[in-house]
C-alpha cells in the first residue's frame, strides 16, 4: 500500500507503507452501501468529462461524507466499513493514479489516528484529514499551472488536446499576456469543444480543429502543452487517447510538448502494470454493422522520449 510520505522539504511523494486491506473478519459487519455513496461512486468511475484531479478530489469528498455518515456500532466496525468504500474508490479508474493515490493516502494517514479513538472522534479525525488532502490537492493544481504558466511567458500559441483543469489554469494566468490556443475537439464527447468555450470567455483566441488536423497544426504553436491522468515510472505519460499522435506531430515538427501534472499523479512501480480504460462504444455513433468491431479507448502512452519536460509544483523536472 502506497501513501504521500514528505521528503523534507514540504513536497509529498508516494511512499510504500503497510497494507489497510480490510481483515477478512470485517466483511461480515459491512453495512448495505446508502444509495448515496453507491451514485457517487458510479459518477466517478462514469464520468468521462473531468480531469484525474478533479475526479480524485470527488473521491476525497466521498470518504469525508462516508466517514460522518456510515451507520456502525463501534469504531471497529466503522473503519471496516470506510475501508471497503476507499478500496472501491481507489480500484474504479485504473487509468488515473490520481485518484488511487489521494484514496491511499487518506487511508495511509486515518487508519493509525483512529483505531483506538471513540467513534464520533474517529469519524472528525477522517474528515479532517480528507478535506485537508482535498485543499492540497487543489493548491497542487494551482501551484504547477503557475510554474508552466511563469516558464511559457507572454505572447504564446499554445496546442492541447482534450480538457486538463491544470491546462485551464495555465491560460487563465495568461489571457491577459496575449496568449492564443489550439484546441482539438477531443473526441468522442468533444471534451475540446468546452475548453474552446472557456478560452472564448477569457478573450482568448482560439482555433478549433478535429483530432485528425493535428499534424496540420502543430507547426503553427510555439509549444504543446497537456496535462496529465498519469505519469508512469519510465516517465512516460497516460493521458486522453490522441495525446501520442499529437507528440509524435510535435517531435517531428520540432515543437516542445510539456506536460502539467501534479506530483500525486505519480503512479507507482508497486500498482503494476497500467490498465487503459474503454469506455461504450456507442460513444462513436458508428451503426451496427455486421463483421464491424467498435473499440473506444480512452487513454494511450506517450514514451518519455516524446515529452520536453514535466511540470509539477516545483517547476520544471526531469
Amino acid at each position: 500500500m502506497t501513501g504521500l510520505v514528505n521528503d523534507g522539504n514540504g513536497t509529498l511523494y508516494a511512499g510504500l507503507r503497510h497494507s489497510t486491506t480490510i481483515p477478512l473478519d470485517c466483511t461480515a459487519l459491512i453495512r448495505p452501501e446508502p444509495l448515496q455513496f453507491e451514485q457517487g461512486l458510479a459518477q466517478v468511475r462514469d464520468d468521462r468529462t473531468q480531469g484525474a484531479a478533479e475526479l480524485a478530489r470527488a473521491c476525497l469528498r466521498l470518504l469525508v461524507d462516508s466517514a460522518l455518515t456510515i451507520t456502525a456500532a463501534s469504531t471497529s466496525d466503522w473503519r471496516c466499513a470506510l475501508l471497503e468504500r476507499a478500496e472501491r474508490l481507489a480500484e474504479c479508474r485504473p487509468s488515473m493514479a490520481a485518484i488511487r493515490h489521494l484514496v491511499e493516502c487518506w487511508q495511509m494517514t486515518v487508519i493509525p489516528r483512529v483505531n483506538a479513538r471513540p467513534l464520533d472522534e474517529a469519524r472528525r479525525i477522517a474528515a479532517a484529514v480528507g478535506r485537508d488532502l482535498i485543499e492540497q490537492s487543489r493548491q497542487a493544481t494551482e501551484q504547477a499551472a503557475e510554474q508552466l504558466a511563469r516558464f511559457l511567458g507572454a505572447g504564446r500559441v499554445l496546442m492541447t488536446h482534450s480538457l486538463s483543469s491544470t491546462i485551464m489554469g495555465v491560460f487563465t494566468r495568461l489571457a491577459a499576456q496575449g496568449v492564443s490556443a489550439i484546441v482539438t475537439e477531443s473526441r468522442p464527447l468533444y471534451e475540446g469543444r468546452r475548453l474552446a468555450e472557456r478560452l472564448s470567455a477569457l478573450d482568448i483566441p482560439t482555433t478549433l480543429i478535429t483530432d485528425a488536423q493535428m499534424g496540420l497544426f502543430v507547426a503553427r504553436a510555439h509549444a504543446v502543452v497537456v496535462g496529465a491522468d498519469s505519469r508512469l515510472p519510465d516517465g512516460s505519460l497516460i493521458n486522453k487517447a490522441g495525446t501520442y499522435l499529437l507528440a509524435l506531430a510535435a517531435r517531428d515538427q520540432g515543437v516542445p510538448f510539456y506536460v502539467c501534472s501534479e506530483r500525486f499523479k505519480q503512479r507507482q512501480p508497486a500498482w503494476g502494470a497500467p490498465e487503459f480504460e474503454s469506455m461504450d462504444p456507442c460513444e462513436l455513433g458508428a451503426p451496427g454493422w455486421t463483421c464491424v468491431t467498435v473499440e473506444n479507448v480512452y487513454f494511450d502512452r506517450t514514451p518519455a522520449r516524446l515529452i520536453s519536460g514535466w511540470f509539477d509544483e516545483q517547476g520544471l523536472g526531469c
